[in-house]
């Protein structure tokens, strides 16, 4: 047996995350009962997870998530360190910079087996701290797709005569009229060139985080509406390989200041006694796109096309709101 005291690295550096495993979970628990378990004691969500039939006597379950910050961590690991979980759970921290590097800050192996307080068994849990850091390690390196070079294709070629040299006709330099830029501006006040057929866009969707794995996309709809905004279309992302809902969803609008408002009266609201996190969505919408030079009465000035719907104002968006109610 080692030390699980002797084994903390006090000099880990502010980039690192963590690992929380734990064993002997309940039998039937699917990666996706898992994470919504550790969802419901931390702040921010959770990573990677998976969750296979463990090998230690007693049978269940062992889990795996990865967890970005300390305190999630530690507060996963109180979830189950406690007598009466029966379950034995070890916390990893591992840094970002070089990946296959875990050390062990926590075990509740003297709960469970009986051994010397903060102490670790590898024998009785199953789990050795030299074996964590290879197997993992292992795990990613088999996710990389293996590709055999092509072997080089051996061919003699037969040599040919060599063409007749003809002299170049001269070439003559023509004054080229060099387009004048057309500039336009970010959200956060950067010129940017949209210049030679560029598209102007902007953000008019959210991204929904935290959603109950049971929520359907009327629910989701209604529950925009109950605010006062009506969305183009609503989209619950789901496992291609399971067809579960991931607990995320999209939404977009017809303008920016809908999907603003949909942030500011959504984020941290309480839905399905879970509280959802919002935000505006990495994909844009194309509002417009900037036209080569246009000769108008002797002009070549650029022109901008359009696509924008009308726009409605936040109090407009409120007043819905209210008749909604």
């Amino acid at each position: 047996m080692s030390s699980a005291g002797s084994s903390q690295n006090q000099n880990l550096g502010k980039e690192e995350d963590y690992f929380i495993v734990p064993t002997g979970l309940p039998s039937h628990w699917t990666w996706q009962d898992f994470k919504d378990d550790v969802r419901k004691y931390v702040n921010n969500q959770p990573g990677w997870v998976d969750i296979k039939p463990s090998t230690r006597p007693g049978g269940g379950k062992e889990g795996w998530c990865r967890i970005s910050q300390r305190e999630d961590a530690e507060r996963a690991y109180n979830r189950y360190a406690h007598a009466k979980s029966g379950v034995n759970v070890h916390l990893f921290a591992t840094s970002l910079k070089s990946e296959g590097n875990y050390t062990l800050l926590r075990c509740n192996c003297d709960i469970q087996f009986g051994v010397a307080p903060g102490s670790h068994s590898p024998i009785r849990s199953g789990i050795d701290i030299s074996a964590v850091s290879a197997s993992i390690f292992r795990q990613q390196q088999n996710l990389l797709p293996q590709v055999a070079a092509p072997a080089p294709y051996a061919y003699a070629y037969p040599a040919y005569p060599m063409a007749q040299a003809y002299a170049c006709a001269p070439q003559y330099a023509y004054a080229a009229t060099m387009p004048q830029p057309v500039y336009t501006a970010t959200p956060g006040g950067l010129p940017v060139n949209v210049g030679s057929g560029a598209m102007v866009t902007e953000s008019r969707g959210i991204f929904i985080s935290n959603l109950s794995y049971s929520a359907t996309t009327s629910e989701l709809t209604t529950l925009l509406h109950s605010v006062g905004i009506r969305p183009l279309e609503v989209h619950i992302q789901k496992d291609s390989r399971t067809g579960k809902s991931k607990g995320t969803a999209t939404a977009k609008f017809g303008t920016k200041e809908e999907a603003n408002y949909a942030v500011s009266r959504l984020n941290h609201h309480s839905h399905m006694n879970k509280p959802l996190k919002v935000r505006l969505d990495t994909e844009s919408t194309i509002v417009g796109q900037v036209q080569g030079p246009v000769i108008v009465n002797g002009s070549n000035s650029r022109r901008v096309s359009a696509v924008m719907p009308p726009r409605r104002s936040v109090r407009g968006m409120q007043r819905d709101h209210a008749d909604h109610e």
